[in-house]
This record gives structure tokens, sequence and C-alpha cells, in this order.
């Protein structure tokens, strides 16, 4: 029954999504009720996606982790940081993208699994993946706000016809908060990323911070994101600064990793 309700849910997402994104289409009457319906429906396609997710990670089983389930990691947490932002401030029409990219890719690993990465690891070495998983997406996420930031900000000095899309989005102000608390959430993750990392390798008896290209990566990210935070904090970076602040320090730690599995897996057919 469980193995069932696991096949099943990517599709039950999938419908959950594509619900969403007709629903942002709409203009009914009442905003405020079509606001709770949308934020209950989105921790329902949360719920699911989740499900289809889980299983890899904490089941009894090999781990399979490729570019598909990474980016599908990523999606479901721009969803979740999605609805935190409901909460806060008006959803803006582009929604509609993102969900149809949300249902798009939480089907993606049904074809594109990954390869096994390790027979049955323990739970310590699968919560390291994940988390770092999350926090490599929550630096995407980052540097996805800072585009649109800086591409509205342009749109503002020199609005054009096909540019008016950007005006739907929430004011900058608002896009700079977001992009302050992606960036923070980031940064925990990836606090919490080097701390499990330095347990799995003390565990195998090797240094708690071994010298390859990921550890160097990950620890200028965590540094970066620090900087960032603390410059904030105080001296007030934000607008332009910020973001491309962000893009310099977080673009190329995703890429390092999702950007050379797909190669290796659809291009090169190497699986593993």
């Amino acid at each position: 029954m469980a193995t069932l309700l696991y096949g099943a849910a990517p599709w039950l997402a999938l419908v959950a999504y594509l619900a969403l994104a007709m629903t942002s289409l709409g203009r009914p009457a009442d905003q405020s009720a079509r606001r709770r319906w949308m934020q209950w429906g989105v921790v329902v396609a949360l719920v699911f996606h989740g499900a289809s997710l889980l299983p890899t990670w904490f089941g009894h089983q090999d781990m399979r982790f490729g570019f598909a389930p990474a980016l599908s990691w990523m999606v479901w947490l721009a969803m979740l940081l999605l609805w935190v932002e409901s909460w806060i401030t008006r959803l803006a029409r582009l929604g509609f993208w993102v969900y149809l990219a949300a249902a798009a890719l939480v089907v993606l690993p049904t074809w594109f699994p990954g390869g096994v990465t390790l027979g049955d690891p323990d739970g310590l070495f699968r919560s390291h993946i994940l988390v770092a998983m999350l926090a490599y997406s929550a630096f995407a996420l980052a540097t996805g706000q800072a585009l649109l930031m800086l591409a509205q900000s342009r749109a503002l000095h020199q609005p054009t016809q096909s540019n008016q899309w950007l005006m739907d989005l929430p004011p900058l102000l608002s896009m700079d908060a977001t992009l302050a608390r992606s960036v923070g959430l980031g940064f925990l993750l990836l606090t919490a990323t080097l701390l499990t990392g330095g347990l799995v390798n003390d565990r195998a008896g090797w240094p708690l911070l071994k010298p390859d290209h990921k550890t160097v990566f990950t620890v200028m990210t965590w540094l970066s994101a620090g900087l960032f935070l603390w410059g904030r904090w105080r001296w007030g970076w934000r607008g332009r600064l910020a973001a491309r602040f962000a893009m310099g320090g977080f673009g190329l730690l995703l890429l390092a990793y999702v950007g050379s599995r797909f190669v290796l897996e659809v291009f090169l057919g190497r699986i593993g």
C-alpha cells in the first residue's frame, strides 16, 4: 500500500501544481478567498511532492541521486519559500510559470532517477546529502531572484512592451527582502551541510574538512553568504549590489554539481 502511495505521489503532485497554475490565472471577486485556497493547495502539492522524494533518502534501499532529483528538490524548496512568502506579500502572476515548472520537474525523476550512489547508506549520510542539496537549491533560488531584481530595476528605468510582465512582480523592496531570506536560509542549510559532512568524514576516519573541490566550493559559498548577511546588517547592502553579490557567490556552486551530472547522465550516458 505504501509503495503504491509513493509511486502515485509525483503524479498527484503534478495534478495539484497544474490546478494551482490554472487557478493563478483567474480573477475572482474575492481575492482573499483565492489566496487562502492557493495557500492550502500549495501545502497539498508540497506533501505529495515530498512523498515522492523522501523514500530515496530514508528508505532501506540503494540511494539514487542525479540532476533530476536535484532539480526536483530545488523546486520543492522553491514552492516552500513561495508558500512562506504568500503570508508576507502578494503572489505575482509569475507564479503561473513557477507552478508549470514545478509540474514538469516533479515527474522528471521518473525518467532520470540518477545513478546508484551507495548501497543502503546510513541515515547520517542520507541526511548530509539531502541538507546539502537543499542548501544548493536555496542558493540557486537566490540567484534567480537576483536576476529578476536586476531585470525589474532595468525595466523601471527603461520600460518597453517586452518587459511589462516584470511590473507584475512584487515591489523591489519586497523582492530584496525575499532575496535576503533565501540567502539566510541557504546559509543555515549550508552550515548544517558542513556539520553533517564533518561527522560523516570523522566516522570514516577522514579529516573533518577533506581538501577536495567540493569542500573548497562549499566553504567559499558559506563564507560568501556570511559576508553578504553581515554586510547587509552592517552596511545595508541592498538592491543591485546585493543581487550581483548573490549571483557571484552562489551560481558556480550549483552548476558545479547539477550541470556536470546532467552532462554525464544525459549526453554521455554515464550513471553513478
